[in-house]
């Protein structure tokens, strides 16, 4: 694997294997770990530390895109919010305190203002 393709495979690493963390310090050391974590899943997925327990549904693609609208929302803080908040009038009637620890203060003040503001 080369350098141009760490972040790619960090992100797959994250949002397609459903890992928590990547501990590595390297594209070789990102490579090596995948390739181990893959072969110890095939053998029994339930002792692969880095997996989350329980995979999220991916939401809907129009509905991604409409919360990528949103001011300083990108893909991934798009998904992290149809996590928490599955639909588009839940994540409205969000408060700052429970968007805060989704995406930050800054975003949080971004999305409320989205909602809140007459257009």
């Amino acid at each position: 694997m080369s350098e141009q393709y760490f972040s790619a495979i960090q992100k797959f690493t994250v949002l397609d294997l459903g890992m928590v963390l990547l501990p590595v310090a390297s594209q070789m050391e990102a490579s090596c770990l995948i390739i181990q974590l893959v072969q110890e899943q095939t053998k029994e997925p339930s002792k692969n530390p880095f997996l989350s327990k329980k995979r999220a549904p991916i939401p809907e693609l129009s509905l991604l895109r409409t919360v990528q609208q949103i001011p300083g929302v990108g893909k991934v803080k798009a998904l992290l919010l149809l996590q928490k908040f599955p639909s588009i009038q839940q994540l409205s009637n969000a408060s700052l305190r429970e968007l805060e620890p989704v995406v930050g203060p800054a975003v949080a003040q971004h999305i409320q203002a989205f909602f809140t503001q007459p257009r």
